[in-house]
């Protein structure tokens, strides 16, 4: 009989799991996760009326992906809070809200551009020239960094662009590649000359936010996922290496006896299906060394009736590199999503880059970031610090052409497939879908 066996149980080796038991006949299928739970990087925790997400708190739904797979599992979605839409920079002390209509990074809105007190007169003359450049004629990878600099000047990328991408990718600009990071702004250049002529004709503005969570929490997909999965799922099995047999693959299991799988999805990072195909493909045990990666720190502050000096009437702010603050967004959480807080009290989730101060550190920063930007100086009722190493892939420059040799050299050994957020998408749609897809290949196969 057929076995696959999936190595990771975060949402993309359960969106894989998944898939591969929407046919007539499926295969046998062990999912092995090395950790006690399972979710990855999706986390949501409960404590006293305050629901945190440790991890991502809303996903896209303009990739269907997500949204469908709610839909066939009966979960309700959860809209944001559409009054409170928007964000502000900070920008020093100061909060500055983000021109309306900025779209994927690029604005999409000339007047709240040009009246916005974040550029000066020169900087908005600038922008408006990108309405006259022509595309580039090299098709060169070129970083995010220059490419916004090229197309919207120094100042905008600067004030308005950089702070933006931290919220959403994060990582260094100069070394991210436009072409693998966002190829709908490429695409849109290519079309219409003009980015802001083309997103204003290209129909990409949303009257409504495109965000959605779920009222239990994230973690309630993990748990419906796991639910129709139950008796194929291992926790606190960690693979150590596969080998290639006559027939398929033996799986190795640190302290377990090896499996043998007729097919094997590597659900993990790509670091560490490095580690596992090292034996197998050294060539493609290289590939996925090469895939850079970022690591955060995520701190939740919870608060008691505490009055902030300004209005909540956003969905949080984020602080550009410039300010030299390890602080790079904080999430008002409790106003982005209703049920996120007890009635009257507040809940704020702060993102840091980097892993490496302590936890007294994080706090300090954390706190320092409420009073400046909120003028928050009251004790949190109680404060939660998640650190994730090396979880959130970079897609630098090159990354494109990486992954296309790695699906080369992947295609090679039969019965053999990756997925993950490495590949073409960090969302959780993202990995949804390559998970998916691994698993139509497997049945593709047979």
């Amino acid at each position: 009989m057929r076995r696959v066996v999936i190595v990771g149980g975060g949402i993309t080796g359960l969106a894989a799991a998944w898939a591969l038991r929407q046919t007539s006949a499926p295969p046998d299928i062990v999912l092995l996760e090395k950790n006690n739970r399972l979710g990855g990087c999706i986390h949501t925790e409960h404590c006293d009326g305050f629901l945190m997400e440790h991890g991502p708190d809303v996903f896209l739904t303009r990739k269907p992906e997500a949204n469908l797979l709610c839909k066939e599992l009966g979960l309700p979605l959860q809209k944001t809070n559409q009054d409170r839409r928007g964000v502000y920079l900070r920008h020093g002390k100061e909060l500055y809200r983000a021109p309306e209509g900025m779209s994927g990074l690029v604005p999409g809105k000339i007047w709240p551009l040009i009246s916005s007190p974040l550029l000066s007169l020169r900087g908005k003359l600038r922008v408006l020239v990108e309405l006259l450049l022509p595309p580039s004629a090299d098709d060169t990878d070129e970083s995010v960094e220059h490419f916004f600099c090229r197309r919207f000047g120094r100042e905008a990328y600067s004030t308005l662009i950089e702070p933006l991408l931290g919220g959403l990718a994060g990582g260094d600009a100069s070394r991210l590649s436009i072409k693998a990071l966002m190829p709908h702004v490429l695409s849109l250049e290519s079309r219409y000359g003009s980015l802001l002529l083309g997103i204003s004709r290209g129909s990409t503005q949303k009257t409504h936010s495109s965000l959605r969570s779920l009222p239990g929490g994230l973690s309630s997909l993990v748990t419906a996922l796991e639910s129709v999965n139950v008796g194929s799922i291992r926790l606190a099995h960690e693979v150590t290496g596969i080998k290639k047999t006559a027939e398929g693959w033996k799986v190795g299991i640190a302290e377990q006896e090896s499996l043998q799988a007729t097919d094997v999805i590597l659900a993990v990072p790509a670091w560490s299906a490095a580690g596992i195909t090292d034996p197998v493909n050294p060539e493609l045990n290289k590939l996925l060394q090469s895939i850079a990666y970022r690591s955060g720190t995520m701190v939740h502050l919870a608060y008691h009736r505490v009055t902030p000096s300004r209005a909540l009437d956003a969905y949080g702010h984020l602080v550009a590199r410039s300010e030299t603050s390890s602080v790079a967004a904080c999430t008002w959480s409790s106003v982005k999503l209703n049920g996120r807080a007890p009635v009257g009290d507040l809940l704020f989730r702060i993102y840091l880059r980097g892993t490496d101060l302590s936890d007294e550190a994080v706090l300090s920063r954390a706190r320092a970031e409420m009073a400046l930007a909120l003028g928050i100086t009251a004790e949190p009722l109680f404060t939660r610090i998640h650190r994730f190493p090396a979880a959130l892939p970079q897609y630098t420059l090159g990354h494109a052409e990486r992954v296309n040799e790695l699906r080369n050299k992947i295609s090679s050994c039969d019965g053999l497939f990756v997925a993950g957020n490495y590949l073409d998408g960090v969302g959780i749609p993202d990995c949804i879908r390559n998970g998916m897809h691994a698993a139509h290949c497997v049945l593709d196969r047979h």
